[in-house]
């Protein structure tokens, strides 16, 4: 057996697989360890994250969890966390989301220093951002994603590792030599000492250790895979034919991934480029274009329309009768509208916001603007992924609760990537990625 765990951004969840993928069993929690923080930061707390970790699980079969021979771990990506000489937290859990680095002209000025594109919430842009103001507590000596924190700790380690995906999501890492960019990294203030130790895909953290072993019920001695960032993770476990197979996700954002054939050398994308070149176990890339335009816009309409039906002073109607109800009015309206759902623009044009144009006097109807909005979630993430992620592409493999429960935007992404759709029944992609990543570890 091995055992998978991903540290969301939300949500918590542990999954328990055979060396064929298969899910044995599996437990998730809201972890609910956001911390108050002034407007614009996203801020979590470490140890709590590492608490209900543990408590995920605890809630495992014990006798499966007394069969785990390896274990995986991802996280969100992008965060960073400082920590200490003994590898202790000494600063929240910095995420993705936090947008302090928009202030004033200082992503500019890092990218006009380092030469490379960072975006707000990415850990180095995080650490820059620090360093500059000050707010580097002299006891930190080193940092570390969620992820890696957790190998660590399970490990007992004092400093954490990491591996090409998460690095790469941190930014100021060369993809060409697969190492980070030392002159960028020194050119922003950041000591590169801070940095974890750079490993291969897969490769092993440690051994849990008898402490751990006690606290969280495992073997010791099991193996422990180095962190792997939770995109590539969820592609691990979603893709079955990964050079014929895009990979589409409509949670709350949505995300589109294609993973490119050995030898696949990229260009540097632009600076206003929607999507990103990320490392992918077995040497390979992926093109990975991630648009915020996903169920939340879709949750947009249902919204708006239980607005508008109280302010007429009608009865309520349950949301999930209004979600049922797009999808039936949607299916049967005219194509005609055009939607651009981008409510809250994009990482990449953060200033654009959502438009509806082709309206005329009777193309106005629920159904017809059900069906532009669904359209347009999916043509605006299709749009977004270069012309070389589309070649040799046989089938769309989707994700994603807003997917899933939404006949109206499955429909869609047949529809506008012109190729079939299956949808994956398995939850929690990223802990069952975990797990696999960590297969090569398994102990005998």
């Amino acid at each position: 057996m091995l055992l998978g765990i991903d540290i969301g951004t939300t949500k918590i969840a542990a999954a328990v697989i055979d060396a064929a993928g298969r899910v044995h069993a599996c437990v998730s929690r809201p972890h609910q360890a956001d911390m108050q923080s002034p407007a614009g930061r996203s801020e979590q707390d470490p140890v709590a994250l590492l608490a209900v970790a543990r408590a995920c699980v605890l809630e495992l079969p014990g006798d499966l969890r007394a069969a785990v021979r390896a274990v995986g771990v991802t996280g969100q990506m992008h965060g960073i966390v400082l920590l200490d000489a003994a590898g202790q937290p000494v600063s929240p859990l910095v995420t993705w989301q936090d947008q302090r680095c928009l202030e004033g002209d200082f992503l500019s000025r890092v990218a006009h220093c380092t030469g490379h594109v960072l975006r707000t919430g990415f850990g180095l842009a995080t650490l820059a951002w620090l360093v500059e103001h000050g707010n580097v507590p002299p006891v930190a000596k080193s940092c570390a994603t969620i992820g890696n924190l957790l190998a660590a700790h399970l490990c007992g380690l004092s400093r954490s590792m990491i591996d090409p995906t998460d690095a790469a999501a941190w930014g100021l890492f060369d993809l060409a030599t697969m190492g980070w960019d030392g002159r960028a990294v020194e050119s922003v203030g950041i000591d590169i000492r801070m940095l974890p130790d750079l490993t291969p895909c897969g490769a092993a953290a440690g051994d849990v250790t008898g402490k751990s072993a006690k606290q969280w019920r495992l073997p010791a001695g099991t193996p422990v895979a180095v962190g792997i960032g939770d995109n590539q993770a969820s592609l691990l476990a979603t893709l079955d034919d990964c050079e014929h197979q895009l990979a589409l996700t409509i949670g709350t954002g949505a995300q589109v991934s294609a993973v490119m054939p050995k030898g696949f050398h990229p260009s540097r994308p632009a600076a206003d480029s929607p999507y990103e070149h990320r490392p992918y176990p077995g040497e390979r890339l992926a093109i990975v274009a991630a648009s915020l335009s996903g169920g939340v816009a879709w949750a947009w309409l249902a919204r708006t329309v239980l607005r508008w039906q109280q302010d007429l002073g009608q009865p309520a109607i349950d949301g999930s009768a209004v979600y049922a109800r797009l999808n039936e009015l949607g299916a049967q309206a005219d194509d005609g509208l055009l939607f651009e759902p981008l409510f809250a623009g994009e990482r990449h044009a953060p200033t654009r916001r959502a438009t509806i144009s082709s309206i005329d006097l009777d193309n106005f109807g629920l159904g017809s603007v059900a069906r532009a909005l669904a359209r347009g979630i999916v043509r605006n993430l299709k749009s977004m992924l270069p012309p070389e992620a589309f070649a040799e592409r046989r089938e769309v493999v989707g994700s994603g609760n807003a997917l899933r429960r939404n006949s109206l935007l499955a429909q869609m992404v047949t529809e506008e990537f012109e190729l079939p759709l299956r949808l994956r029944s398995d939850r929690e992609e990223a802990a069952v990625g975990a797990a696999l990543n960590a297969a090569g570890l398994s102990a005998t």
